[in-house]
């Protein structure tokens, strides 16, 4: 029985992969893609498809793509020439996905906001109020 990992076709899928894996590595180092969902696309010759969440993410990523060919040209990479594409849903990796920030509230800011739910009048910002007061952490 022969390998997996010994037929051509297959190595170079794990070739790939790896390839891919290292280049999203030096993207997750470029500070304007912090907080950025993207997905990284083929490479092929010196040209690199990088597929991004949101057309402003896209609009702001093109404005610096000057300084990531830098970065990549930089960390040894032959690219020339990028394409953005947006592109949402599943196929975006998840492990760039920006996560929720959680902020709370320390004792002092919970007692104002208790206190403020108490005087308001029934009004939309007395239902925003009671939402975060329910929903938010305290510390």
């Amino acid at each position: 029985m022969s390998s997996l990992l010994g037929r051509g076709d297959t190595a170079g899928l794990v070739a790939l992969a790896e390839q891919s894996a290292r280049l999203e590595k030096t993207l997750k180092s470029w500070p304007a893609l912090r907080g950025v969902t993207f997905a990284v696309g083929p490479l092929k010759q010196d040209k690199l498809k990088l597929f991004v969440g949101t057309p402003s993410a896209l609009t702001r990523l093109r404005q610096s793509l000057p300084s990531l060919l830098e970065l990549l040209q930089q960390h040894g990479w032959n690219v020339k020439h990028i394409q953005l594409q947006v592109q949402t849903g599943a196929s975006l990796s998840k492990a760039n996905t920006p996560k929720a920030k959680q902020a709370s509230f320390g004792p002092a800011a919970r007692k104002a906001w208790l206190e403020l739910e108490k005087q308001l009048p029934e009004s939309p910002v007395l239902e925003a109020t009671r939402a975060l007061n329910k929903h938010h952490r305290f510390k």
